[in-house]
């Protein structure tokens, strides 16, 4: 009897609801969303198999919708319910033949999610049903569509960052090509070919899915292309990991949505979810640290330290620069050590078992090159002074503090190479200009964006900045704030700010001014906009009218950011 009752919970076994939340965790979900997206292809055209995916997200949105239907009391006629179930079907039948038939699929579903999105969100205001869980939750929906029409468009070989190829067996693609052919790692010099420098997490992982693929029956048209199925998957998972990350700092409400809005639809994540190298899977490793950690302040569990270690480890094994989440853990660590010295037998264990699954993980690629090869643990390919984008020429003085306005009147990137004007030398500018459109969206190859591209810009320019100065303000005002994550938040913040300028220093050239090398300034960004969003609604409530002003500013300025974000990357996939 006694194990009877175990079993169950209320009048279901407890499997049940193990099952239920397992199948409903939002890794899972995504997980399952990106393995039957198979069917993106190359230059994202579809067949009638692989049409599949689109067509079951959408059918999920029409079943969405017909619950709608059923619960609203405007349509109590029978009659008037079936006309608009078949309406439903009618237009997803339409949709399908659409999305199968264009040349530019990803437009439609693109065009699609939005107006779904947009009818569920009148829905529930209308209905009075709205919630911020719902909001956000159809915020992911819209984010997961638009990075899956971004991977629809590109192919691996375009508008990527050091891909290299697969007949040359060099670059990314060949550092996966040669674990796939081989079934073992580089046994060589790793200096000596592009890219095989890095950590092989990544690369392993995708040479697995590939051999997956084959095993399913994928064509070796779609294989390759594939790959970005994993980065999409890093992508949405950042986002999940970052709503975490806001939940456990004390955000809610509008300041929870607005952070979630800035990292939902900033094109940084649309551009990560397409590049196949291993730039994204590093920074969902970052962030999942930050995440434990956080959780371990809290419940202190072996579980969560563990948890930390495989982040970090893992991480590193993905790529080094994942380090610098280390000091702010190891403040929390020390913090929590000096605070607790009568349990120090469990702190010692459980930072004991940390470092001896952390530091294993992390260093051993480092240490067998080393071994075998004589190559620095912390080496990093440097391009040659004689490269069209070295900037080592330019004053350090000047690249840290020269805003021209010539600098402003093209906001793309700008490399010699490419036709631009200069060679991008200020890091602060380049790191805004990176965060909307990467190195490689300009006015010159999209004509049809002029204009948008400056407001997508100064949109992010005023999130980034309102964000920097909550910051500062919660730093040295906001008393809501638990001490410690103010120093854990603000100790990785300076820890990424300040490597990403020493990086830029000693690596003088365009492309080391990119956020991709610092994009945890964007969820800090992202959750200090949306703290100062909650200050001014918390103030707001007590009738204070420059409160009610700058919250409703900052409403103001997160929805541009969000739609013109949208409506550029619409216009760059119609180009």
């Amino acid at each position: 009897m006694d194990i009877d009752k175990k079993l169950m919970k209320g009048d279901k076994p407890y499997i049940f609801y193990v099952i239920k939340n397992w199948c409903c965790h939002p890794f899972i979900i995504t997980a399952f969303l990106c393995f039957f997206c198979t069917s993106v292809t190359v230059e994202g055209k579809l067949s009638l198999y692989n049409a599949f995916i689109p067509a079951f997200i959408f059918c999920l949105c029409g079943i969405f919708a017909c619950v709608c239907i059923y619960r609203t009391d405007i349509c109590k006629k029978a009659s008037v319910k079936a006309s608009l179930y078949g309406t439903c079907v009618l237009f997803s039948v339409l949709f399908l033949y659409m999305l199968m038939t264009s040349d530019k699929p990803q437009l439609i579903l693109l065009f699609t999610g939005i107006a779904v999105t947009v009818f569920a969100a009148i829905y529930l205001f209308a209905v009075k049903q709205m919630t911020t869980r719902k909001f956000i939750f159809l915020m992911f929906v819209l984010g997961f569509i638009i990075r899956l029409a971004y991977v629809m468009t590109i192919t691996v070989y375009h508008k990527q960052h050091d891909a290299g190829s697969i007949e040359d067996m060099d670059g990314h693609l060949g550092y996966i090509a040669y674990i796939l052919n081989n079934s073992a790692l580089p046994n060589i010099d790793v200096r000596e070919v592009y890219q095989f420098y890095h950590p092989p997490l990544h690369h392993i992982i995708a040479a697995m899915w590939i051999k997956v693929q084959l095993l399913m029956g994928v064509s070796q048209e779609h294989i390759w292309e594939n790959i970005q199925l994993l980065t999409l998957f890093y992508s949405c998972c950042c986002s999940i990991i970052s709503y975490k990350i806001f939940r456990k700092l004390g955000l809610d409400g509008k300041g929870l949505c607005a952070a979630m809005a800035v990292i939902i639809f900033c094109p940084t994540f649309f551009i990560l979810s397409g590049s196949i190298n291993n730039d994204i899977l590093s920074i969902t490793f970052m962030l999942g640290a930050l995440l434990n950690t956080l959780y371990w302040l809290e419940s202190r569990s072996f579980k969560r330290i563990i948890c930390i270690a495989l982040c970090v480890g893992l991480g590193m094994m993905t790529k080094l620069s994942v380090w610098m989440v280390a000091p702010a853990i190891a403040f929390v660590f020390i913090y929590v050590f000096f605070k607790n010295l009568k349990d120090i037998k469990k702190y010692i264990a459980q930072y004991a078992a940390f470092l001896g699954i952390c530091a294993p993980l992390g260093l051993w690629w480092g240490i067998r090159n080393l071994i075998s090869h004589g190559v620095p643990i912390t080496y990093v390919m440097q391009l040659s002074e004689n490269s069209k984008q070295y900037i080592g020429d330019i004053p350090v003085i000047k690249r840290l503090f020269d805003f021209n306005p010539v600098q402003f009147e093209n906001v793309g990137d700008q490399f010699t190479m490419y036709d631009g004007k200069y060679n991008e030398y200020n890091p602060l500018v380049a790191l805004f200009k990176t965060s909307c459109f990467d190195e490689l969206f300009t006015v010159n190859n999209y004509p049809m964006v002029a204009g948008w591209d400056k407001l997508l810009f100064w949109a992010a320019v005023i999130v980034g900045i309102v964000g920097f100065i909550a910051m500062i303000y919660v730093f040295i005002n906001d008393k809501t704030m638990n001490f410690v994550h103010k120093v854990f938040i603000g100790m990785v913040y300076g820890v990424v700010f300040v490597s990403y300028y020493v990086f830029c220093i000693e690596f003088p050239h365009v492309c080391t001014e990119n956020i991709r090398y610092a994009v945890p300034l964007i969820v800090i960004g992202a959750f200090f906009f949306g703290k100062a969003l909650k200050l001014f609604a918390d103030s707001a409530n007590k009738k204070q009218y420059i409160a009610n002003v700058g919250e409703i500013c900052l409403i103001e300025f997160v929805s541009m950011y969000s739609c013109v974000s949208l409506i550029f990357y619409y216009l760059v996939f119609m180009s």
